[in-house]
């Protein structure tokens, strides 16, 4: 039990100190970037050297993302305190919100289709979805 929490909290450490490093990375730089996005890329970059092991990270991860939720009570709030603006501008968020959402989907689904091509296994992918 105690050797399952220390790695817990070694995960969490890891995480947060990515999380930090993009914070001070963009400060330091005087990036546009959020701090965060900057954390998630130098996360990627150490999982994909093999520096970093997602069996580091992983049980943390998953924990945290299943008290995602938690995250968004805020927001809601916000969205409570300020509801006569959106009522007023309903018809506009809404498409703003499906446009952006289809554009979302458009453009991923297009990088996909290039990757796949890129990585020239079409083929392979066509066969084992059939």
């Amino acid at each position: 039990m105690i050797k399952m929490i220390v790695h817990w909290i070694q995960g969490f450490l890891i995480l947060t100190g990515l999380y930090l490093a993009g914070e001070l990375i963009r400060s330091w730089l005087g990036l546009l970037l959020p701090g965060s996005l900057i954390g998630m890329l130098l996360l990627s970059l150490l999982l994909f050297s093999g520096i970093l092991k997602v069996e580091q990270i992983e049980r943390t991860a998953n924990d945290l993302l299943g008290h995602l939720i938690l995250l968004f009570v805020p927001a809601a709030v916000g969205i409570m305190v300020y509801i006569n603006n959106f009522s007023d501008n309903a018809l506009e968020i809404i498409l703003t919100i499906l446009l952006s959402t289809a554009l979302v989907l458009v453009v991923t689904a297009k990088t996909v289709d290039r990757v796949i091509h890129w990585l020239g296994r079409t083929d392979t992918v066509r066969r084992q979805s059939e």
